[in-house]
């Protein structure tokens, strides 16, 4: 299975594509009760065929270019997923998403593969400013863009609406210049 981006020996992204649905779909399903308080999606994600709708989208977001999904294996594992969930040509931004299975957090394997993916996005996507957007609460989630330079923006007081109770999201962007001076030291 050759990667759209290799990480290291170890990590690699993986562009959609139809045979991920069912190592997705199990990482997601054995994941459940991990994710299921930060992301909204995961109740609408009960079958195979949920995740093979989301693939087919996801291969139509990237090859349109309004999105740019992947999926992160660690060794054979297939460990989660890290993407452009929203961009604006226009202003050569956007926002990015992630997410990663309980068992092998820790080990820094999404902060590797962000900051392969940050550069390719200011490198290769033209990109200006990086947005990260987390639910006040999800403190490792928190952690990941802190780590490579992101800076806190503000919160956006009751932004996101989920299982019917809204939550305040924290907004968190790199800009370029500031990666590049960080890639320097």
């Amino acid at each position: 299975m050759r990667p759209y981006l290799r990480i290291d020996d170890e990590i690699s992204l993986h562009l959609a594509r139809p045979e991920l649905a069912l190592p997705v779909f199990q990482a997601i399903d054995e994941n459940r009760a991990h994710l299921r308080p930060w992301l909204p999606w995961v109740d609408g994600t009960r079958t195979i065929e949920d995740t093979k709708t989301f693939i087919h989208e996801s291969m139509s977001h990237n090859r349109d270019g309004s999105r740019l999904i992947t999926f992160i294996y660690f060794g054979e594992i297939m460990a989660g997923s890290l993407g452009v969930v929203h961009i604006n040509k226009d202003h050569r931004k956007c926002e990015i998403g992630y997410w990663l299975r309980e068992d092998i957090q820790g080990r820094g394997i999404l902060s590797k593969a962000l900051s392969v993916f940050i550069e390719y996005l200011f490198k290769n996507k033209g990109m200006n400013r990086i947005e990260v957007q987390v639910l006040v609460g999800n403190d490792r989630s928190k952690g990941v863009p802190l780590r490579l330079g992101f800076k806190q923006d503000g919160l956006l007081r009751q932004s996101v609406r989920l299982y019917d109770i809204f939550y305040d999201i924290e907004l968190f962007s790199l800009l370029n210049e500031e990666w590049r001076l960080r890639q320097k030291v």
